[in-house]
């Protein structure tokens, strides 16, 4: 199965920018909590900025794995393709020929998005809120980020990988 390597650097991309837009002290989401929770920008090095790079890299890899359901199918085979084997080779190429593009559309990212966000982040985050005694707002402004940031990644996985 071909991976469009070029696609996921950019959407790997979209974490970060995202997270800037959302975290920065003059967004309308940073309004909504009178700044509470503010990027402070002073203190990103660039060593920094490439671990936030790899992580968003990282979760990419991750969303991807879950949304595109087709490559599960070719990790059952992918052994036996790499030891040779051409009938391996022939099965994965006629199922995904088949349904190579089933389930490839902007509604089943938006779908894997909105499972993947309360999944992941939402637990983490109320864990968080819960042991650390956060404000009220803290549990809600992080969660919308992290809604809008896996739907939107999720869709583009969707449709360009």
């Amino acid at each position: 199965m071909d991976i469009n390597y070029l696609a996921f650097g950019l959407i790997s991309l979209v974490f970060p920018l995202l997270g800037y837009l959302w975290y920065h002290p003059t967004s309308p989401a940073q309004k909504m909590h009178s700044g509470t929770f503010a990027l402070d920008t002073s203190n990103i090095s660039l060593l920094k900025f490439v671990l936030l790079l790899g992580l968003s890299a990282l979760m990419t890899f991750g969303f991807m794995n879950l949304v595109i359901h087709q490559l599960g199918f070719y990790q059952l085979f992918f052994t036996d393709i790499m030891q040779g084997s051409q009938e391996s080779q022939a099965i994965v190429n006629e199922f995904l020929a088949k349904y190579g593009d089933k389930h490839r559309h902007f509604g089943h990212g938006v779908l894997h998005g909105i499972i993947n966000a309360f999944a992941f982040p939402l637990p983490i985050l109320l864990a968080i809120s819960l042991l650390g005694k956060q404000p009220k707002g803290f549990v809600l402004h992080h969660f919308l980020f992290w809604l809008l940031a896996t739907v939107v990644v999720n869709v583009l996985l969707s449709l360009f990988i």
